[in-house]
């Protein structure tokens, strides 16, 4: 029996039994995977050169490379992805919608502040650095039992040891070896946003990634990033620590591209930046 198949409205088609009943029931109001995302998206890729450069880091099941590839087909694209099961069903979409696997390079580390190994959360959606946790095994008792709880994962679900260890690159590694300007660069990392950028002083200072798209998780980590961007010379065009239609909140920024500090045309109205004060 053939799988079945969803196609979302901008054409990009995915294994329907790559998606969990959140995303189904999110797809049904409007079907793109984050509405508010998805037209800030579209506008920031038809602005790169049509040769140029775009990272996606935290790819998941490729949607975003997938919609660059359709959007911009000339475009490099390099994805980042430490879940194998995510990257495999990546694969299985490049060969759905038809396109050349030569065409995306992916990138099987995590991405975090440091050069090294950590240990990573193997939780679908979900999947995440643990943060401080180091790569040999540690014993799920105290503080570490709690951080588990927060992420919806039962201690005694999981093996004295949690998490798979990976290999982490920074963004200053990463970008260091694409080799090239990144025009643009687009991050979901379950809260760690922060964490990655503090690993790419040298890309930000330099310059080495022109425009940032981030989903953020929460307000503190929306602000910590904004300020990080902020102190290397980006100017913020869009900042919505939490969006009306997507669970993430969102956040751009740009340094070479005629940056602007309130919305480009053709972002929501409600697309502003959310400076930290002491309001």
């Amino acid at each position: 029996m053939p799988r079945k198949v969803h196609v979302f409205a901008n054409g990009v088609s995915v294994y329907d039994d790559h998606l969990i009943p959140a995303q189904r029931q999110r797809y049904e109001k409007r079907n793109v995977h984050e509405a508010e995302e998805e037209d800030i998206f579209t506008e920031l890729v038809r602005q790169l050169p049509a040769n140029g450069c775009y990272l996606n880091i935290g790819c998941a099941i490729g949607y975003y490379p997938l919609l660059a590839k359709r959007l911009a087909p000339a475009l490099a694209i390099h994805a980042v992805e430490p879940l194998a099961q995510h990257r495999a069903f990546f694969a299985e979409n490049i060969r759905l919608n038809g396109l050349d696997p030569t065409t995306f390079t992916i990138h099987e580390q995590a991405v975090g502040a440091t050069d090294g190994k950590a240990r990573f959360l193997e939780q679908d959606y979900g999947s995440m650095l643990l943060q401080g946790a180091p790569p040999h095994p540690i014993p799920v008792t105290g503080l570490f039992r709690k951080l588990l709880a927060t992420l919806g994962v039962e201690a005694g679900q999981a093996d004295p040891s949690v998490g798979r260890v990976v290999e982490i690159t920074t963004m200053d590694t990463l970008v260091g070896a694409i080799g090239r300007t990144v025009n643009l660069l687009q991050m979901d990392v379950q809260g760690l946003e922060a964490e990655v950028l503090r690993g790419g002083a040298q890309t930000l200072r330099t310059g080495r990634v022109e425009t940032f798209l981030i989903g953020t998780h929460g307000r503190d980590v929306h602000l910590a990033c904004a300020e990080e961007l902020v102190w290397y010379g980006y100017a913020i065009e869009c900042g919505e620590a939490e969006a009306k239609d997507q669970p993430d909140g969102i956040l751009v920024a740009s340094k070479h591209r005629g940056a602007r500090s309130k919305p480009a045309s053709g972002f929501a109205p409600e697309c502003h930046y959310l400076a930290a004060s002491s309001e």
